[in-house]
């Protein structure tokens, strides 16, 4: 019975250094795994907004340089005549627009009742190049009709100062 215990020994042995050693650095690698993957995925995300953020940044330089290149610095009554103009000849109906000269430029709103094609060669007018906005936020919202649709334009015209 000792000749097998003798012979058991190094076997013993390698299983209490792998239970002792081995499993535990095989958790602390699989943690360390996870961390790098989540880690990854973080950084990945980041870029992706910072990617976003840089492009709204460039277009903002881009149509600043623009208006002010263009136009100048513009009065909001000449703002709102010209967004007035855009929207006499579309059809659209119950509109409504705001006008709020800020330090970056003016903040505009335009809600309009119109058929959806319509709606959307609206705000195609509202954000062509020459306009001078930039549009912030557009929404469809279905009218309880069905054959109209409710506008919601949101827009900056970062060269009408107050």
């Amino acid at each position: 019975m000792t000749a097998w215990l003798v012979a058991l020994a190094p076997l013993l042995g390698a299983l209490l250094v792998y239970a002792g050693l081995a499993v535990p650095l095989r958790a602390r690698a699989s943690e360390a795994r996870d961390g790098y993957g989540q880690a990854r995925r973080l950084r990945q995300q980041a870029q992706g907004e910072l990617a976003s953020l840089e492009r709204r940044a460039a277009a903002w330089r881009r149509a600043a340089a623009a208006a002010a290149a263009g136009t100048g610095q513009r009065e909001p009554a000449a703002l709102r005549r010209a967004v007035l103009a855009t929207l006499e000849g579309s059809g659209a109906t119950a509109v409504r627009l705001g006008l709020r000269p800020g330090p970056r430029g003016a903040s505009v709103r335009v809600s309009a009742i119109a058929p959806y094609a319509q709606a959307v060669g609206l705000a195609g007018e509202l954000a062509r190049p020459g306009a001078g906005l930039i549009l912030t936020r557009v929404q469809f919202r279905p009218r309880t009709d069905r054959k109209q649709v409710t506008l919601d334009v949101e827009a900056l015209a970062p060269h009408v100062r107050p």
